[in-house]
């Protein structure tokens, strides 16, 4: 919006954003209005879904059609540990960029040296890949490494690496880096992310099934309306009693009596005059509190809504 952009939100259900539902905004909107679509597309924040194989192909094919670009924000897809929760079934669907044609296809190494692309900055959309995936080690190692990496067909890397804010600085985060060359190298980075994986899926267990302990008053929605979560630092909410809004909840739940804190589910809508579709709904993290505490948490939050309901516990 800061840049004179338009954000349009896309429909959700319990596996993600609808991906039928961007040709309905271009066929509104008309031809080329539609530059980027911009998706967390692995246990997504807020509601903790992950898009399945079939809509992330069906995505790319679109970007193909119609000539946007994918932000695939994929900072959550290592954060996984869906084979804890149901290893017969569980399978993880493929990274978004190696699904893009042109990751595989597009060249060779020497020829990634030779593409040149007008300016160095921007192509046409005939000429680069479709997808940009983003991650972070921020969220695989700690939150002060505010370093990450990008994935995408060779002809869009060489395009973000020929841009100026890269090669008049001499690299981007240059100790940061060096600093996770050694812990990628030494294989502690791999060590750290397994002990992530096996704290949080104890975690979003302990947060999930207490939430099952108030079906009256809260149910898991999102990424966690059938199963607990299988990955990222989050799960979503709805809140049963209808007369509760969200908003109004979280200024009762953080006074002396409760102190528990969450996000409405207001404030992660993409469009502020639609945001009454999540008044109802709210987000959890798991990634911060100590398991007592999250059991605790819940207990006091569920007074919460009780007292805002007019219900008993």
């Amino acid at each position: 919006r800061f840049h004179g952009l338009t954000v349009v939100g896309l429909p959700t259900d319990k596996h993600g954003i609808k991906v039928d539902e961007i040709e309905n905004i271009i066929h509104r909107l008309g031809p080329g209005k539609v530059s980027l679509v911009y998706l967390v597309p692995t246990h997504s924040n807020p509601s903790a879904t992950t898009l399945p194989q079939q809509r992330r192909e069906k995505l790319i094919s679109l970007a193909e059609k119609h000539g946007f670009k994918i932000l695939a924000d994929e900072v959550y897809h290592m954060l996984d540990w869906g084979s804890l929760v149901d290893s017969k079934n569980y399978k993880r669907p493929a990274r978004m960029a190696v699904l893009d044609e042109r990751y595989h296809s597009e060249c060779s190494a020497e020829e990634v040296e030779e593409y040149q692309v007008p300016d160095g900055t921007q192509g046409s959309i005939t000429e680069t890949g479709h997808v940009l995936g983003i991650s972070s080690f921020a969220k695989i190692l700690a939150p002060g490494m505010r370093l990450g990496w990008i994935e995408a067909a060779p002809s869009l890397i060489t395009m973000l690496a020929n841009h100026p804010y890269v090669l008049s600085g001499g690299g981007v985060a240059p100790m940061q880096a060096q600093v996770q060359h050694e812990l990628l190298t030494s294989g502690r980075q791999a060590g750290h992310l397994a002990m992530l994986k096996r704290e949080y899926f104890i975690r979003s267990k302990t947060l999930y099934d207490a939430v099952l302990r108030y079906p009256h008053l809260m149910q898991p929605a999102g990424g966690a309306e059938q199963m607990q979560v299988c990955g990222g630092y989050f799960m979503w909410v709805r809140v049963v009693p209808p007369s509760v809004d969200t908003v109004e909840l979280n200024k009762l739940a953080r006074e002396r009596e409760f102190k528990v804190d969450f996000l409405p589910g207001e404030r992660c809508h993409p469009e502020p005059q639609q945001k009454k579709e999540f008044g109802g709904q709210l987000r959890l993290c798991f990634a911060h509190m100590d398991i007592p505490d999250l059991s605790k948490g819940i207990d006091r939050l569920a007074k919460a809504i009780a007292q805002a309901a007019g219900l008993q516990l």
